[in-house]
């Protein structure tokens, strides 16, 4: 009995645990599309950022088919230049998602550590 009362509360807590973390993620990714949707616009895209510091940054933006970088601060947003020759690349296929890129990192030390910097083992040889 006393088995059934320590345990079942514990796996119950457990449980709802879980379950609250899974309807938040649901609930996030439903957010975040909604955002993304309400967001989007065909004159404004914002199509490159890279962060400088905490509240800086630089971003390429297309608006109305013309390109601009752009720099941006706490409260100031600049148009630094117009970028006549910009040519948007295309994203890569292959998602670069945790376990690809930890499989790269690692396959990148193997082979250096091997003595080749092109990732291939003494094996290969």
């Amino acid at each position: 009995m006393s088995f059934f009362q320590d345990v079942l509360p514990l796996i119950f807590s457990i449980l709802a645990i879980v379950a609250v973390l899974y309807l938040s993620y649901k609930f996030s990714k439903y957010l975040a599309r909604k955002v993304n949707v309400a967001t989007s616009s065909n004159n404004i895209k914002v199509l490159e950022r890279a962060a400088l510091g905490q509240d800086k940054g630089l971003a390429v933006i297309e608006v109305c088919e013309k390109y601009y970088l752009i720099g941006f601060a706490n409260n100031n947003i600049e148009i630094l230049q117009e970028l006549s020759d910009y040519q948007p690349t295309k994203p890569s296929l292959e998602p670069n998602d945790f376990l690809n890129i930890l499989k790269q990192t690692v396959k990148d030390k193997v082979g250096t550590k091997a003595g080749h910097t092109d990732g291939r083992s003494k094996k290969d040889e």
